[in-house]
């Protein structure tokens, strides 16, 4: 089963996968968030919990449900300012 997850005090969105055969479930996230300065953060990743229950009992406790729109609307910003981010890094070291 594939559900979706916002953390709004994280500014992190989770796709939650337990469809694996093993007992684990694969916790994809994806956090963008630019700060009244100018600065952001963007970063994604995955982490992987033993035991499939587990990763919906933390994610109660720490997020809302969410959509599969939401987590992709997520995907779009992180690609966006991360295609921004090479880019300048690229033209500054003469890559």
């Amino acid at each position: 089963m594939i559900s979706y997850w916002k953390d709004t005090k994280q500014r992190k969105t989770y796709k939650v996968d337990t469809t694996s055969e093993k007992d684990e479930a694969y916790i994809y996230w994806v956090q963008v968030h630019m700060f009244d300065d100018g600065a952001f953060v963007h970063a994604r990743g995955r982490d992987v919990v033993q035991g499939k229950y587990k990763a919906k009992e933390i994610l109660e406790v720490t997020a809302a449900p969410s959509t599969e729109k939401e987590y992709i609307s997520s995907l779009k910003d992180y690609f966006a300012i991360d295609k921004k981010v090479r880019g300048q890094f690229i033209k500054q070291y003469e890559l």
